[in-house]
């Protein structure tokens, strides 16, 4: 077999670097496979301000891990050791985990399946605001959240649509699947994935708790976001999302995932052909809609699957406060892509753009029919900013002119409110940022998603929420309608908020937070 020449030319280098500061993000890494031989390198900044980004750095890996945790399960069900598995990928969740599965819809609760969690068909919309790192222990402290904690409040969200209909991705499903993969092994799935992939494959430098990433020898990547007022960066904190395992707990490094990458490109151990299949298999059209070179893209076991100009193509994006990743290999060309960044969002653009064009320059694509891999991202970001900037006029299209005056003193609705499934909003008045005024403002600092909210009063009962992830609040933004629920003796008795997951355009529903009583 002829050497491939190292894609990762001078040329290159010097378009990764445009990218880079194009879209304002510290640093990358890449890995290329082509057959057999492996290439990788580092672009720019892992840490500010000089520690560079090189294929041992290591980065959160985000939804990446959804792979793992579909070729886990694959894994133990081929194994044939776990009577509680002998149905596949058909047994039931509840048959698994009985108590703690339950759904506010009877018949969902009784046949939702392992592969409906795994593809994303269960009806339930993404709820990410519902997901929390810490909760109280009921002594006055915290406690770490577990995936057992994942399962059991998903009684308390609302499902939006039937079972098997629609794909809807829902990072919770594979919080869901983490606690069955515990429940049947008897094991973490850190440890069980440590032993049925990552130790097999050579994958020293990968691993499932923040702990111990920080406790490795190799060098833990800072995450950063870009402030347009101070044109700086922005460190942003670390965040530990083992509580949601096997939705996105992974923390890994380039030379480690070029070796997974190769693993699922080539087929080989350790997993059986009859696993690789299992893997590759589709289990429901995400996206019917060609576009960008790609046919309709299906979901098979944490892998997008799709024709790519005519070439068949599996790939998974992560995405966290500050990091990006992308996962990509084409098994009938043997070529294989990794990237890592350690922004939100824009780290994926700038990763895309460089793997497609990778992928671009070994299929040999016509250049007039190439795909700007980055427009795809900005259209996300337009659409998060377009969204937050006309939210009033989207959720408010036919407000009074002028609004009715609140029929409680802004004072009067700070407070506590709570809901079970999305737990507690504290909200406390401030001034208007803009003009003689009070809005309300609360901080979600537990959550997974780390949310600081600002309700503006648009007319009477009703207001407009403001939410910024505070990893990422130049793009992750969301807005919902709000009403306070006034008692017959003039007192707030409640806090409705209207969800809507920009993420996916999924409406996931009214939640009523009641008010909490100050003792």
């Amino acid at each position: 077999m002829d050497k491939a020449e190292n894609p990762l030319t001078e040329e290159l280098s010097k378009f990764v670097k445009e990218k880079l500061d194009e879209w304002k993000v510290p640093g990358v890494s890449i890995g290329v496979i082509d057959n057999d031989q492996v290439f990788t390198a580092g672009y720019g900044t892992a840490t500010l301000p000089d520690t560079p980004a090189t294929p041992e750095t290591l980065w959160y890996a985000g939804s990446t891990t959804k792979a793992f945790t579909g070729a886990v399960i694959a894994q133990l069900i081929n194994s044939k050791k776990y009577p509680a598995l002998e149905k596949g990928w058909q047994t039931t969740i509840s048959s698994i985990l009985r108590e703690d599965f339950v759904l506010q819809d009877e018949w969902a609760t009784n046949h939702l399946t392992l592969e409906d969690a795994v593809s994303h068909r269960t009806g339930m919309p993404r709820h990410d605001q519902s997901a929390f790192r810490l909760l109280d222990d009921g002594d006055g402290g915290k406690r770490h959240v577990t995936v057992r904690d994942v399962t059991r409040n998903l009684r308390n969200l609302r499902l939006s649509e039937e079972p098997r209909v629609k794909f809807q991705y829902c990072n919770l499903m594979y919080g869901v699947l983490s606690h069955v993969v515990e429940t049947v092994t008897g094991k973490s799935l850190g440890d069980v994935m440590r032993e049925l992939i990552f130790e097999p494959l050579g994958m020293t430098s990968t691993y499932f708790s923040l702990d111990d990433a920080r406790a490795s020898p190799k060098h833990l990547s800072a995450g950063y976001y870009w402030d347009e007022k101070t044109s700086k960066y922005v460190l942003v904190e670390d965040v530990s999302v083992v509580e949601h395992g096997g939705a996105g707990a992974i923390i890994s490094n380039t030379e480690d995932y070029v070796k997974w990458a190769k693993c699922m490109m080539l087929g080989e151990a350790p997993f059986s052909e009859y696993v690789h299949k299992d893997i590759r298999t589709p289990r429901i059209i995400q996206s019917s809609v060609p576009q960008g070179g790609k046919d309709v893209t299906t979901y098979a076991l944490g892998w997008d699957r799709t024709l790519y100009h005519g070439h068949l193509m599996y790939s998974h994006a992560g995405g966290m406060m500050a990091a990006g990743c992308m996962v990509i290999w084409l098994p009938d060309d043997r070529l294989g892509l990794v990237g890592f960044g350690n922004t939100s969002i824009t780290s994926n653009a700038v990763i895309d753009s460089v793997l497609y064009r990778l992928i671009d320059e070994k299929l040999g694509i016509d250049p007039e029919k190439r795909t700007d891999a980055a427009k795809g991202w900005q259209s996300v970001i337009d659409h998060f900013i377009g969204s937050y900037d006309k939210a009033m006029d989207r959720l408010f299209p036919k407000g009074p002119n002028p609004p009715i005056p609140s029929p409680v003193s802004v004072k009067d609705l700070a407070g506590k409110y709570y809901d079970p499934g999305y737990k507690t909003i504290e909200l406390r008045a401030e001034p208007h940022p803009e003009k003689q005024d009070e809005i309300l403002v609360a901080e979600r600092d537990d959550a997974t998603w780390r949310i600081h909210m600002r309700l503006h009063h648009v007319s009477g009962t009703w207001w407009i929420m403001y939410a910024l992830e505070m990893g990422s609040p130049n793009l992750f933004r969301e807005c919902e309608q709000v009403e306070f629920k006034i008692g017959h003796d003039g007192k707030v008795t409640a806090l409705e908020v209207d969800f809507y997951s920009l993420i996916g355009n999924q409406h996931e529903g009214k939640v009523i937070f009641n008010r909490v009583e100050e003792s």
